[in-house]
């Protein structure tokens, strides 16, 4: 999400080169999955509307014996969720990974591959020991997709955004007019598919200009969210980490919209009790924690059903959109905070999901 601030004076746009670690560009993320996955299985999801491979990346055990004779819409109006998945039989907690929804949003990317290489090296992507959250990663099942839009991200001619103006994501992010104005945040979800009046795409989009967050979901119009909606229903997870960044300063949850009251409430206790914690303890300083909210008190306060929405209806238990700092200048990071935030995240994801475990037992 951008808007554009044109009051930032030039001497505090100053541009940082990316650290070797910070590898984004799609042929870093397609040779670690293809060459560097050594734990876990590579299997490709969906070929992308510009013919790039969509892959994911597994870990751990699948409990296949645990699964029910119907969808999870249709367990839940038959009373029983076990209809769908006897989740609370599981030895191995699912959590799934989405990055790159947005070709520009690459903070999202890094936290993808940093998870991979915890759990296939006992380091991050700084080099520092992380034996002991490496062995509690093998208590899970663990479903990545570390870049779920790589036509956008080949747009982006950026490998991060530490330093630069927010003039500058906005442009790559949402895509400019044929007259060179940027569509910017909100008007850029008033044309869709994103199509006619366009000079440069926005990474938001896929080729044929379709924005995943927030596709037709009855007749979904871009088969990456046909086959990701499936492996969502497939997997069943307990956790799912829609990964996002935006131009604020403090990385936070959004609101969780168009699901029950005690799934808002579930996840404003991840946020509060495990996962904002194990930010601060990373040194980042997470936002507010996101209010339970009735949907459309009044025609402007309508949320959109988005695909964070549609995936608790096929059977996410507790699906969040997190947004991170980009590190703009207007709003700077350095790549390591950025880096140590995403820590934080997973370790506060992988302490609840094995807290809930121990509950369950």
């Amino acid at each position: 999400m951008s808007s554009i601030n044109g009051n930032l004076p030039k001497s505090a746009i100053e541009p940082k080169e990316p650290p070797a670690w910070w590898r984004t560009a799609t042929e870093n993320i397609e040779y670690y999955v293809q060459q560097r996955v050594r734990r876990g299985e590579t299997a490709q999801l969906a070929v992308s509307s510009g013919g790039s491979a969509i892959y994911r990346v597994s870990y751990g055990q699948s409990e296949p014996e645990l699964r029910g004779r119907a969808n999870f819409n249709s367990a839940i109006g038959s009373g029983s969720e076990d209809a769908y998945i006897r989740k609370r039989e599981r030895r191995f907690p699912v959590l799934m990974i989405l990055a790159g929804i947005h070709g520009h949003e690459v903070e999202g990317m890094i936290a993808a591959l940093q998870l991979m290489e915890i759990i296939e090296q006992g380091r991050d992507l700084l080099g520092r020991d992380c034996r002991e959250l490496q062995r509690r990663l093998e208590a899970l099942r663990i479903v990545i997709f570390p870049l779920l839009n790589p036509d956008g991200r080949r747009r982006v001619p950026h490998a991060g955004w530490c330093g630069w103006p927010q003039a500058e994501m906005t442009k790559y992010g949402q895509g400019t007019r044929q007259d060179g104005t940027s569509y910017t945040w909100r008007p850029s979800k008033g044309v869709h598919p994103m199509k006619g009046d366009v000079g440069l795409l926005g990474a938001y989009f896929d080729d044929a200009g379709i924005n995943l967050m927030h596709d037709e979901w009855p007749a979904p119009m871009s088969a990456v969210t046909q086959a990701l909606l499936s492996a969502v229903a497939s997997e069943g997870p307990d956790l799912l980490l829609n990964l996002h960044s935006y131009q604020l300063a403090s990385p936070a949850f959004m609101p969780l919209n168009y699901v029950p009251v005690f799934t808002q409430q579930a996840q404003q206790a991840f946020a509060r009790d495990f996962a904002y914690p194990a930010m601060l303890r990373r040194g980042a300083r997470p936002g507010s924690v996101p209010p339970v909210q009735a949907e459309g008190e009044s025609p402007d306060s309508v949320a959109p059903f988005n695909l964070t929405s549609m995936c608790y209806h096929v059977g996410a238990t507790l699906p969040c959109t997190f947004e991170s700092p980009h590190g703009i200048a207007e709003n700077p990071h350095t790549y390591e905070q950025l880096h140590d935030l995403h820590l934080g995240l997973l370790e506060g994801a992988v302490d609840y999901l094995l807290r809930n475990r121990r509950e369950w037992e």
